[in-house]
């Protein structure tokens, strides 16, 4: 794997992955104090055509903004000799100035802020603001997040998740790691569900629900979209109408922003996904206490899940029960890891390619050779161990934690599962491109010569994991 470290290094990092807030040299902010009127706080803005200054009472800060002024004055008539302490906020998000603008994005995306305070509580260095931040990672990003954030209608958010596409590309060209991609394309659907049902329900009405998200979404590693994979956990305050009529409202909205149906019907208008926590925790204890390979699956759907909307502790009382019902029973985990072997790695005698004939002629299923059987190994390993997370790489990592892979091993497993992913993507965002069906076959010629070797250490790599999870889950034995 040293080849594809190299490339990694050389070929796909780019100012986008390593610069930093310092790199923007934001200027000193304006900071006045607490007992400045909205008058005098609007003049500076307007003289120094910034948007934003720093309040300082006592020993604390807070921060300004221009539509404060306008909501001061327009929505609660203040006068304008009106001291500035009772319109400024003075919960500041804020982040070092050698924070990586990437997770400076993320941040201002998990808090819903527009506005960085840049330095420490003791050492303030300036704002920075959403529009400069995205300005310089991409201008495609800044109108995805705005739209979504701006939203009133579901046409409007619609729009906002069609545009969501353009951004992902730009910053899968620019050269970003498609994991990094992940973790902000999960943020934003995670914006993007909250607002759907806030659109749909009432706030206190999603205070007795909570909202799931399955397979690859759940994960954190669905960048482009593809089908529906949720679930809908409720308490028993919820009526059996209420549920219905509200999964079967926010199946529909999915599909109208763009996430068709999932052919196996692993969406929370099923009747099996929409469902009322003890309900549903009897329902895993039935499939734990029958390990048949269709009852597998679903555990495998439930390990991936994460809570985006309503409220999590639903979520973490159905998890908690999941875990603690598991047996302690090797066989179980063997013939839960299984499927890992179904499908044949695409590298033959003499490490050559094995590729697809007939009407798929020179392709190479890049889920089925290499994608699934490393998401699925780790995923059988870390449901053996009882890690919560769901995302692969962070359930590597915790493997490698427990001792359960080798840290070589591990760093290996983890760059193979990039690369492949990487050209996953590149085949699903081609094809969204050029409207074709979504597929995982990459044409094999489309590959230079050194992405060509890179994919053939993968595969190899990926042959052994999978001789390493059949020595330690005895699939011999099982089948």
């Amino acid at each position: 794997m040293a080849k594809l470290r190299e490339w990694n290094s050389e070929g796909s990092v780019t100012p986008l992955l390593t610069s930093r807030i310092r790199d923007l040299h934001l200027t000193a902010p304006v900071i006045l104090p607490a007992e400045a009127s909205i008058q005098e706080a609007a003049v500076q803005m307007r003289s120094r055509r910034i948007d934003g200054v720093l309040v300082r009472q006592g020993r604390r800060h807070g921060i300004l903004t221009s539509a404060d002024i306008r909501d001061g004055l327009a929505i609660a008539q203040l006068p304008v000799d009106t001291p500035i302490a009772g319109i400024t906020s003075w919960n500041l998000v804020m982040a070092p100035p050698d924070e990586l603008l990437f997770k400076a994005l993320l941040l201002m995306t998990k808090r819903a802020v527009n506005r960085l305070v840049i330095g420490t509580p003791d050492h303030l260095l300036g704002i920075l603001g959403l529009t400069e931040l995205l300005f310089f990672l991409t201008n495609h990003a800044s109108l995805s997040i705005q739209r979504v954030q701006q939203a009133t209608t579901l046409s409007e958010l619609a729009n906002a998740v069609h545009h969501q596409a353009h951004w992902v590309h730009s910053l899968f060209s620019k050269g970003m790691q498609v994991r990094y991609i992940g973790r902000l394309t999960r943020e934003l659907d995670r914006q993007v569900f909250q607002k759907a049902a806030s659109l749909l329900a009432a706030p206190e009405w999603l205070e007795h629900i909570c909202i799931l998200v399955m397979g690859s979404e759940g994960r954190g590693e669905q960048i482009v979209k593809t089908d529906q994979d949720n679930a809908l956990i409720a308490d028993d305050q919820i009526s059996d109408h209420a549920l219905r009529e509200f999964a079967q409202l926010f199946t529909e909205a999915l599909m109208q922003l763009g996430y068709p149906c999932c052919p196996g019907r692993v969406m929370m208008n099923n009747p099996q996904w929409g469902i009322r926590l003890s309900d549903f925790q009897r329902q895993m204890r039935a499939w734990i206490d029958t390990p048949t390979p269709d009852n597998l699956m679903q555990l495998a759907i439930c390990y991936d899940a994460r809570a985006v909307v309503g409220r999590l502790g639903l979520f973490q009382e159905a998890r908690d029960f999941f875990l603690a019902h598991l047996p302690n029973d090797q066989a179980f985990y063997g013939h839960f890891a299984m499927p890992v072997l179904a499908f044949k790695t695409p590298l033959g005698i003499f490490k050559r390619f094995i590729v697809e004939k007939g009407s798929k002629q020179g392709q190479i299923d890049l889920k089925r050779g290499a994608v699934f059987p490393i998401v699925h190994g780790v995923r059988s390993l870390a449901l053996e161990q009882k890690l919560r997370d769901p995302n692969t790489v962070r359930r590597v990592r915790g493997l490698v934690r427990r001792g359960v892979l080798e840290r070589s091993f591990g760093r290996d497993l983890i760059e193979a599962f990039d690369f492949v992913s990487g050209l996953r993507i590149r085949v699903r965002l081609q094809q969204l491109a050029n409207d074709k069906p979504a597929s995982d076959a990459l044409l094999l010629s489309t590959l230079g010569g050194l992405e060509r070797e890179n994919l053939r250490d993968c595969l190899g790599l990926v042959d052994r994991f999978k001789q390493l999870i059949n020595h330690h889950f005895r699939l011999q034995s099982l089948r």
